[in-house]
């Protein structure tokens, strides 16, 4: 019975191993193929559908991807030159996809991503600029970009704690029920309350903190 759970331990490691392999070569893949693409489109002069791949290509992150920082670099060219070619709305679709794709990619306690905070300050600079036509002191367009840099600094996103609480709610959940029905039963099927009182308890507790997680985060 020993050497059947540990057998069946092993076999667990090894298939959650090969579905982390699989998602990271998946994830790889991706992003090399929306760079190709977006390298394409813009060496095609198509730059609109160059900004919606680089941005695809930023989304599919991954820790140390060559590729993110390849499409980020692209992207703040595209933005500089449409701005130095008179094109506001286009550098605007550019580092505002910048700024997207980078908040997208980011974690529950990932610190101020420069490049993020970097994109954002344009973005407030050319809508403040934009914004700030006809007006007669250069007061007021400055109050214009502070007050753009503020709702932009603003975030819409999980609670860290009750996003952490929600995640770690889950996987005790999960986990207690994997537990249950892998102590719970006998070799003949039938269940035992004993051997499964405290996983059923743990499941219990895990969804409450899943819940918990889920209505406040």
């Amino acid at each position: 019975m020993k050497f059947g759970r540990t057998r069946a331990g092993i076999v667990a490691v090894i298939a959650i191993l090969a579905l982390l392999t699989l998602v990271l070569g998946r994830v790889a893949s991706e992003a090399r193929t929306e760079l190709a693409t977006a390298n394409a489109f813009r060496r095609e002069d198509r730059i609109a559908h160059a900004i919606e791949h680089y941005r695809r290509a930023i989304r599919w992150s991954f820790p140390l991807s060559p590729y993110a920082p390849q499409a980020v670099s692209q992207l703040e060219s595209i933005a500089r030159q449409l701005e130095a070619d008179g094109d506001v709305a286009g550098a605007l679709l550019a580092w505002r996809s910048l700024a997207g794709a980078l908040a997208a990619t980011r974690f529950l306690y990932s610190s101020a991503n420069p490049m993020r905070e970097s994109a954002n300050d344009e973005i407030a600079r050319l809508v403040a600029m934009d914004r700030a036509v006809g007006l007669d002191t250069h007061r007021k367009a400055q109050q214009l970009v502070s007050d753009e840099r503020r709702l932009l600094r603003e975030r819409v996103s999980p609670g860290p704690w009750w996003g952490t609480l929600l995640l770690l709610g889950m996987a005790v959940w999960v986990g207690a029920l994997a537990l249950m029905a892998w102590r719970g039963f006998d070799s003949a099927g039938r269940f035992h309350w004993a051997s499964a009182r405290g996983s059923l308890w743990g499941a219990l507790a895990g969804f409450v903190l899943f819940a918990l997680g889920l209505l406040f985060a």
